[in-house]
């Protein structure tokens, strides 16, 4: 990104300007009649921008601290010092962020599987990506520290435990290691990790922050191997609006990324408070305060990017193109260039 102002240097040129303005009469007067003095305009003081008033309909997943910084933003002001509001659909298992906001019911919206949102712009949606919540997926295997597995090869002649869901991305893994699921035994479980427990299964598909922190609650040892490390390299909760919306509603996104960032910023700041918010918000998800702090602690180290947060790269996009068109998963080519739009996050860097 191009180096640019901070607004403590724009302060600074300021004070400088208002000092020189303030001394000029005196040079003025010591110079004398002959003196060609040239004049230093005296600055006018400039308003702060006045915003016209903006608002987003965003699509998210279950409103549990995996979108803190979304809540948060909202709670502290900072979309509100933006002129921005938002509303946030409600989120179902029928519920595809892709079909809601290329559909035009959302502005905006975050998509769980890279993968998927690739393989929806590849069959023609025109949906883009303009930021990403986790610099990679989240998602993998969790197993017992006294029966690992960290490696793809560990799963070989063992109990694995997917959901409906995990299906692709651990078919995906595995060819990507050369092996088949014929090479374990695919087991279908729910959420709950107790089959983990329990010892029917040796390996569980799990989210980061969720069994893995379940687990370690009830004091047991685990190995968690992300997709990410595994082959699997694509970004996590992408953020997507279609090409249009890029272009007609780049101001109001750019205010949104910007509000929503600083409240990752807070979110990560306050962790134990803003469970508690996230919490209160939903009662109706009967959250536990104590396990959506250590979840929320958790997601720091998957967000954190020395680029900033929602930051991404065309190297990373072309690293899941190019496994995606290693098995035939796309309908046609597509490149890095075209799935992401970096230009809004650059303007949010411009706010304040």
């Amino acid at each position: 990104m191009d180096p640019r102002f901070t607004r403590r240097d724009l302060l600074r040129f300021g004070a400088t300007a208002a000092g020189a303005a303030a001394i000029a009469p005196l040079l003025e007067a010591c110079a004398g009649p002959s003196a060609q003095a040239t004049p230093i305009p005296t600055p006018t003081a400039s308003a702060k921008p006045t915003l016209a008033p903006a608002s987003l309909t965003v699509q998210v997943g279950v409103q549990n601290v995996e979108f803190a910084g979304i809540l948060a933003a909202e709670d502290q002001g900072y979309l509100k010092s933006l002129a921005l509001t938002e509303s946030l659909l409600p989120f179902g298992p029928n519920v595809q962020p892709v079909t809601v906001v290329a559909g035009g019911s959302a502005q905006v919206g975050v998509i769980g599987g890279a993968d998927t949102f690739l393989k929806a712009r590849a069959s023609g949606i025109p949906v883009v990506a303009i930021g990403t919540m986790y610099q990679k997926a989240p998602s993998g295997l969790v197993s017992l520290a006294k029966n690992p597995i960290r490696t793809p090869k560990d799963a070989v002649g063992k109990k694995i435990g997917l959901q409906s869901g995990a299906r692709g991305p651990w078919a995906t893994i595995l060819s990507l290691s050369g092996l088949k699921e014929s090479d374990m035994t695919i087991v279908p479980v729910q959420f709950d990790p107790t089959p983990l427990v329990q010892g029917q299964v040796d390996g569980f598909w799990a989210f980061a922050f969720n069994q893995p922190l379940v687990l370690q609650a009830q004091g047991l040892d685990t190995v968690f191997m992300t997709a990410f490390d595994a082959g699997y390299k694509f970004y996590g909760d992408v953020i997507i609006t279609t090409d249009q919306g890029a272009r007609d509603n780049a101001d109001a996104l750019s205010r949104w990324l910007r509000a929503t960032s600083k409240g990752w910023d807070y979110a990560f700041g306050y962790p134990d408070a803003v469970a508690k918010l996230v919490a209160d918000k939903g009662p109706a998800l009967n959250l536990d305060v104590k396990q959506q702090t250590a979840q929320l602690k958790a997601e720091r180290d998957f967000m954190s990017s020395s680029k900033g947060i929602y930051s991404m790269d065309q190297a990373t996009w072309q690293a899941g193109i190019d496994i995606l068109k290693s098995l035939n998963q796309l309908d046609k080519a597509i490149t890095a260039a075209e799935v992401m739009n970096a230009s809004i996050l650059e303007m949010a860097a411009k706010l304040p």
